[in-house]
């Protein structure tokens, strides 16, 4: 799925499609909501490339023993759930 709809919108629509798509509520235009559920695989294919990246960082600073693993671990837990949030912002509007 392209985001031919999404491309369409104006930068106020974008916004309301980013809101739409991050609160997993229905908006009143259909063109957002449609532009809202083409944007959900693009970013939780994002996001899952940013937390492999972090997870493979983490694990060389435990490996290495280094002081700044927590603070990378920690951003690792983040990202996690920022997937599993996505992935639920996703499967809500894909529902509705």
């Amino acid at each position: 799925m392209a985001l031919t709809t999404y491309n369409t919108c104006s930068f106020s629509e974008k916004r309301d499609v980013l809101r739409t798509f991050w609160s997993a509520r229905d908006h009143e235009s259909e063109k957002i909501n449609t532009a809202a559920r083409e944007y959900g695989p693009y970013a939780l294919a994002l996001i899952v490339i940013i937390t492999v990246e972090l997870a493979i960082i983490s694990a060389l600073l435990v490996a290495l023993a280094s002081g700044w693993s927590w603070v990378a671990t920690a951003a690792t837990v983040l990202s996690l759930w920022s997937v599993w949030w996505t992935r639920q912002c996703q499967r809500r509007l894909r529902t509705s």
